[in-house]
């Protein structure tokens, strides 16, 4: 399915939702089954743009979801189920998918009960690199209760696997607060 029907951008149910507003107006004043017919149409293809962005899940959306399966992973400081969304090609600063799994992050993330959220997808932080590569950029933040926290965007690369399933490839970490998207900044013992 395109993707502009699996992942519709928000410019299209705005139109569609003008269009259905608009001929509904127009069929509310006249009042006769000409002006309904329109109407009738602007909706349905409203539903049906509607249905089809939730039954398909784009490969934006399917990176998406794995990012906050990731966090909640990492949350839980459960190195296995984090890489379980890692490729088997992973490599970031020399490092690979078991190395990940094995990282002494997971302890530390444990043993200050950190929190981990992500937010700010947009599909203006999503690009499309080839039909098995994407990379969507995104917040991150992890919190311990006494308020000491880790803020940076992340770019993740994500590759398509020989099973079908996206997985991360490799990430970029940035400080937004302090080089902004400059330069790559590692979190310290990530992994």
């Amino acid at each position: 399915m395109p993707t502009f029907l699996s992942d519709p951008p928000q410019t299209v149910y705005l139109v569609l939702i003008g269009v259905a507003v608009g001929t509904g107006v127009i069929a509310a004043r006249r009042q006769d089954r000409k002006s309904l017919v329109p109407f009738a149409v602007a909706l349905g293809v409203l539903l049906l743009v509607y249905l089809l962005d939730r039954v398909g899940e784009s490969p934006r959306e399917e990176a998406t979801r794995k990012i906050y399966e990731m966090a909640e992973a990492a949350t839980a400081a459960d190195g296995d189920r984090f890489v379980e969304h890692v490729s088997k090609s992973f490599d970031y600063r020399g490092a690979d998918r078991e190395r990940v799994r094995k990282s002494g992050a997971w302890n530390e993330i444990k043993s200050r009960h950190a929190r981990v959220a992500v937010w700010g997808f947009g599909q203006d932080a999503f690009e499309r690199i080839s039909d098995a590569e994407l990379e969507i950029g995104f917040y991150a933040k992890a919190q311990t209760p006494d308020g000491q926290a880790v803020l940076r965007y992340i770019k993740a690369r994500f590759v398509k696997d020989p099973d079908g399933q996206y997985r991360v490839k490799t990430m970029k970490f940035f400080n937004p607060a302090e080089n902004g998207l400059k330069s790559d900044e590692p979190i310290d013992g990530f992994p």
